[in-house]
């Protein structure tokens, strides 16, 4: 998840900051910060890949580089907006679709 705070970053191409989780059994068992030196999308991707994440929770991104994440074996969920627990929480309920917006507890569609 890129992010900007506590909030995931409005738009992945130009995070400073991504945060991996590792999730076993439904549940968070480790997460690591990395800082994102290059906004080169070739970059962005190498690195999901070689960190073998399996799915990408992000504000905007360009369409080419969902593609190329697709097309690496990276499922994406975009166009979400909250605070990244509250978006990490309703993706281990099986609750998190693009385009979903955190609002006090729950989930809406935009």
């Amino acid at each position: 998840m890129p992010r900007f705070g506590e909030s995931i970053a409005p738009c992945f191409g130009y995070s400073a900051t991504i945060t991996i989780f590792t999730i076993k059994r439904e549940k968070v068992v480790d997460q690591v910060d990395f800082r994102l030196q290059s906004r080169d999308i070739l970059d962005r991707v190498r690195l999901l890949r070689d960190q073998q994440v399996g799915t990408l929770i992000c504000g905007g991104l360009e369409e080419r580089l969902q593609d190329m994440l697709e097309t690496n074996g990276v499922r994406v969920i975009s166009w979400v907006s909250g605070r990244v627990d509250d978006l990490m929480d309703c993706f281990l309920r099986g609750e998190l679709v693009t385009g979903a917006e955190f609002v006090g507890g729950g989930t809406e569609a935009r």
